[in-house]
């Protein structure tokens, strides 16, 4: 694969997990709200609770009983809708995490790929330079040879 193209590659994966990077954090704050809003209403509950425990010996008329049993009612319909609520943005916020994490190692993997290949090129390069290296060392040596002959053919010695 050629380099440009990698490169293109690594910066549409890092695009792509800064835009899932970006998703799953914003799901995260929904499950914060949603699990936030279900304690408030759990607290309400609970205080709702203790207020009728402590009214208890209170003489009501069946109207009043009726309404507190209807307003419990629907109270708890508001906390298992809150419930429901939570476990889908919860599921949702998992989802994108998986996503996330994928995309990093997608990422990663280009990355690592991209290193690799410039490690392999430079490896190349070195060896064109350690081979042009030799050939004119060989050839400085050749030229030495040669004028070493050349010398101790003329008989001129240096």
């Amino acid at each position: 694969m050629h380099p440009d193209t990698l490169s293109l590659l690594i910066e549409r994966a890092r695009a792509r997990t800064d835009a899932a990077q970006l998703r799953q954090a914003g799901l995260q704050r929904l499950v914060d709200q949603a699990r936030e809003h279900l304690a408030l209403l759990h607290q309400y509950a609970g205080e709702y609770d203790a207020r009728a425990a402590h009214r208890a010996g209170e003489l009501r008329d069946p109207s009043a009983q009726q309404n507190q049993i209807s307003f419990l009612a629907r109270l708890q319909v508001a906390v298992d809708a809150q419930a429901r609520e939570l476990a889908l943005r919860e599921s949702a916020a998992a989802a994108a995490a998986a996503e996330l994490a994928q995309c990093r190692q997608r990422q990663l993997s280009l990355q690592t790929l991209h290193e690799r290949q410039l490690a392999g090129l430079r490896r190349i390069e070195q060896r064109r330079e350690q081979k042009s290296t030799d050939e004119f060392a060989q050839r400085a040596r050749a030229a030495q040879l040669d004028r070493h002959r050349l010398d101790a053919g003329t008989g001129n010695k240096r």
